[in-house]
């Protein structure tokens, strides 16, 4: 993985603005010297997501989400650090230069890890394909034929067979120069309870799991004999996070901008409609659909169908993926059928034209929830229309469109000869409950000292938030201001503080400053390898102070060196050290006087 100059990092970040780069995603207000608007990283109904322009840094106050410009396009996007890198240095023009090593933001360790695990992925996933053509793969093809796939279709989705041995891939990666510690690593090999390392894949039709940027990520493998697990997936990775990716977006993700994303659940599913011509088909990867991968399909996606299979779990998770995926802005339209158990067996029974209509005619995901409803209750009986009526009011409660809401209201009074007037009071009523209910929520999350530091951030669940506070404050004034760096270099001492996230973020700003005559928040930040300190710079670097940055630091650094004091004295005195305590108090009441 290429490593780029710090000088070209910092040019990116330079030529990018952050308030119109984070414009494209969130309508922002100016407020003061920040711009603030409605968070995009978790759901909101009052403004706590501010950006700094002078500073080039964003903070939000409910999720404790924040950083520079590449941690916003890294996290808006889901991309890595190099990505979002070269996302701006496109969109900015700026030419990157290369050195050795591995991405800013990641040891050289670690980026020749992920490196290798990309490597070996890409083996074993040819390794998996050229199984099929052995004639131990027999019950492979056999299954692939019964699934109606060509071959051009296992080509184009590399689909690859694990025969049923325990170390049939372990020995071929050896061969290549791959140890069984690094298969393990890679997620391609379990170790037992007794050290024996052997295949994680067995007896499996192997699907490689690619993201957008082509990279063999993971594998997902169905079981050809009686396992009980009849998918299994890649575990978690140093490459692969389950919930931030979805099968075949890297084939799907330029038509999903035009046509739309169809959301079905399985593999088959998605490869079953590929070949026959509907090329705009993702799978989540085993488990129910998450946030990262709602707004994943928000990026390449200008709306989504959701298309799950017609049993009652498919249905009900269905209904989880609706929720989710309007919940991150998506478009949805839900798509119903009949006659097949999934999208896989429908298209192989009624043909891709059948299915463009099923398309056509795909409901609104509002209309869907109250179809679904309707089918449970009988509006004719008065006990189960009330029913009815209540779960109705739920769903349009969510409706954020007034001329929308109203115009499921008429609809319902007419079917249930139910008033609109008392239709809409009982959504209403459900509407400012939720409001109330979340601005509360919001309130006490940003009024949370954990909330602005939490592990995210530094805090310490042993100091109180008045030290915090403290703290926070003296390691602002000595990155922003001079003189408090320069007296922080002669009378502060790291100890001082007593969180190690705290400790380790005083040490980074000593030697920022002392190499820097001017600072730069977002070039700090892209320095910073470890993650929980970048998180606690990105949150205390945002806040503004005004008024004597030298007393102000004068005065912190001595509120932090007497509770440093008290520890100290408090622990001579467990130990019985009571003279030597003493006369650590006599010191603190002396400067005091």
């Amino acid at each position: 993985m290429p490593r780029y100059k710090q000088s070209s990092i910092n040019e990116v970040s330079r030529r990018n603005n952050l308030v119109e780069l984070v414009s494209g995603y969130v309508h922002l207000k100016r407020n003061g010297t920040s711009h603030i608007g409605l968070c995009p990283f978790h759901k909101e109904k009052t403004p706590s997501f501010h950006v700094d322009e002078d500073k080039q840094l964003y903070y939000c106050f409910g999720c404790g989400a924040g950083g520079n410009i590449f941690d916003f396009v890294m996290r808006a996007e889901n991309l890595d650090f190099v990505d979002s890198l070269k996302f701006l240095a496109q969109r900015s023009g700026v030419t990157l230069e290369e050195e050795a090593g591995g991405r800013p933001g990641q040891s050289d360790e670690e980026a020749a890890l992920r490196k290798r695990i990309l490597e070996m992925n890409r083996a074993a996933a040819r390794h998996f394909y050229e199984n099929l053509s052995d004639p131990k793969a027999a019950v492979a093809r056999e299954y692939i034929k019964r699934r109606g796939l060509d071959q051009k279709t296992v080509v184009k989705f590399g689909i690859g067979y694990a025969p049923d041995e325990w170390t049939d891939l372990l020995t071929a990666m050896e061969a290549k120069g791959y140890t069984p510690e690094e298969l393990v690593t890679a997620g391609l090999a379990v170790k037992n309870d007794k050290g024996r390392i052997y295949d994680k894949f067995r007896n499996r039709l192997m699907f490689p799991i690619i993201d957008v940027r082509g990279n063999v990520v993971a594998f997902g493998g169905r079981t050809l004999g009686d396992d009980q697990a009849k998918y299994m997936n890649s575990p978690e990775t140093p490459v692969f996070h389950k919930g931030r990716n979805l099968f075949s977006l890297n084939l799907a993700k330029q038509i999903g901008l035009k046509e739309g994303l169809i959301l079905v659940e399985g593999y088959m599913d998605v490869i079953s409609l590929y070949q026959r011509g509907i090329t705009n088909a993702v799978a989540g990867l085993g488990t129910a659909l998450t946030e990262d991968q709602a707004r994943l399909i928000k990026r390449y996606a200008s709306q989504v169908y959701v298309c799950y299979d017609g049993d009652e779990a498919g249905q009900k998770a269905a209904q989880k993926a609706i929720t989710l995926l309007t919940e991150t802005e998506n478009i949805v339209k839900v798509v119903s059928f009949t006659g097949a158990k999934d999208p896989d067996e429908y298209i192989l029974k009624k043909g891709a034209e059948s299915f463009r209509t099923l398309l056509k005619e795909a409901h609104e995901s509002i209309e869907y929830q109250l179809l679904r409803l309707r089918q449970r209750y009988d509006i004719y009986d008065l006990s189960q229309k009330i029913s009815f009526l209540t779960e109705a009011a739920k769903v349009l409660a969510e409706i954020e469109s007034e001329v929308a809401r109203e115009a499921y209201i008429k609809r319902l009074s007419a079917e249930t000869d139910i008033t609109p007037e008392a239709i809409k009071a009982e959504i209403l009523k459900l509407v400012y409950y939720k409001n109330k209910k979340q601005v509360t929520k919001e309130i006490y999350q940003s009024a949370r000292p954990e909330r602005l530091a939490g592990e995210e951030t530094g805090f310490n669940q042993s100091q109180n938030t008045a030290t915090y506070k403290t703290e926070r404050t003296l390691l602002n004034l000595i990155f922003f201001h001079r003189r408090a760096w320069e007296l922080a270099k002669e009378a502060v001492q790291p100890e001082w503080f007593s969180g190690e996230v705290h400790q380790r973020l005083f040490q980074a700003i000593m030697a920022y400053r002392e190499k820097n005559e001017e600072v730069h928040a977002p070039d700090f930040l892209t320095e910073l390898s470890d993650e929980s300190v970048k998180k606690s710079a990105a949150s205390l670097l945002y806040i503004n102070f005004e008024g004597d940055s030298l007393q102000a630091a004068r005065e912190a650094a001595g509120k932090l060196e007497t509770e440093f004091l008290k520890k100290c004295a408090a622990k001579l005195a467990g130990e019985g050290k009571v003279k030597e305590a003493n006369e650590i108090y006599r010191r603190i009441n002396a400067r005091r006087g």
